[in-house]
């Protein structure tokens, strides 16, 4: 279901015609990434999972932009007969530094502060639990295309997230489609 969700979001993007490109103040953009998330040890038996990821962020200068992301990733664990099934959906505002050494090629770093909620399901119970998540990431963006409008975007993240009392430090690798919005 997941994976026909991301690829609905991508085609809506690809055949959508984004604004002009280009990181400059005032312009925003949006994307959709899609990646693996590999779970901290400490979480169970739960290794990786799938996650989807929306963003849409405004320029303040060329270097520096805020950007909204939502994302949401989940997992099945089957255990002597019994299928445990974990759902994180996760809200951050991140602060994005840009980096310009190339006309087609923008690498980029990342913090966010934001918000964990977690759904724990088995056979028998459920339990869920939210609290304060924290991410560090980098990547770039790689544009192509006659006007520069849409790239490809790739990043490393590590988020960090306080549930059920416990803190779980996991790692996201995605790519997705990024497009501009602006003058």
């Amino acid at each position: 279901m997941k994976k026909l969700v991301s690829l609905a979001f991508l085609g809506l993007f690809v055949f959508s015609v984004p604004a002009l490109a280009g990181i400059e103040k005032g312009n925003g953009e949006i994307g959709v990434d899609y990646g693996s998330t590999s779970y901290d040890n400490d979480a169970a038996e739960f290794d990786s999972s799938d996650s989807l990821s929306l963003r849409g962020g405004y320029f303040f200068t060329n270097l520096f932009q805020l950007e909204g992301q939502f994302i949401s990733s989940d997992t099945t664990v089957s255990d002597l007969g019994s299928n445990v099934k974990a759902s994180t959906d996760i809200m951050m505002v991140n602060g994005v530094f840009n980096f310009m050494p190339g006309k087609e090629i923008k690498p980029y770093v990342l913090v966010g502060l934001g918000q964990a909620s977690t759904d724990v399901k088995d056979d028998f119970n459920s339990v869920d639990d939210s609290g304060t998540a924290y991410q560090i990431g980098a990547g770039s963006r790689f544009f192509f295309g006659k006007s520069k409008r849409t790239a490809f975007r790739f990043d490393v993240s590590m988020i960090n997230q306080d549930t059920f009392e416990e803190a779980t430090t996991n790692t996201t690798v995605a790519g997705g489609f990024t497009f501009r919005l602006g003058k």
